[in-house]
């Protein structure tokens, strides 16, 4: 469950109890343009909280990803600046769900999405974009 002020940008879990949310909490810095989130990363081998910070641009960047994500392909947040959440769609459409924080983690996880979980995810990039519209 998230606060009025929290919206989460990622969420993914599947039957296993795998999960990985990556939950936008506001601007960084107030009236200022990038975006703070927790990435919550749980599975039966790890349970953390990272932070990751969202740049203007970074929503378009997801959401384009999502349009073009196929077996093969990845999209990803927080490239090139601390962590990094990639998610590799396999030939069979579940998720090879990736958290790279060089400075505390890297694991891998994989993951069986609900079927629907692209289109609920651009609604989700949406309502990130309604919440605080300075910053995207």
């Amino acid at each position: 469950m998230t606060k009025a002020d929290e919206v989460d940008l990622v969420h993914l879990e599947d039957e296993c109890g795998n999960r990985c949310v990556v939950r936008v909490t506001g601007p960084a810095r107030p009236g200022g343009d990038i975006l703070r989130a927790d990435v919550l990363l749980s599975a039966s081998f790890v349970d953390a909280r990272l932070d990751v910070y969202l740049f203007p641009g970074d929503l378009d960047a997801w959401q384009g990803g999502l349009i073009e994500l196929a077996p093969g392909k990845d999209v990803r947040i927080g490239r090139d600046r601390g962590l990094e959440l990639i998610l590799h769609m396999l030939e069979d459409h579940s998720l090879a769900v990736t958290v790279h924080d060089p400075d505390r983690l890297t694991t891998a996880l994989g993951m069986r999405p609900e079927e629907d979980w692209i289109d609920d995810h651009h609604q989700r990039a949406e309502q990130v974009r309604r919440t605080w519209p300075d910053a995207c």
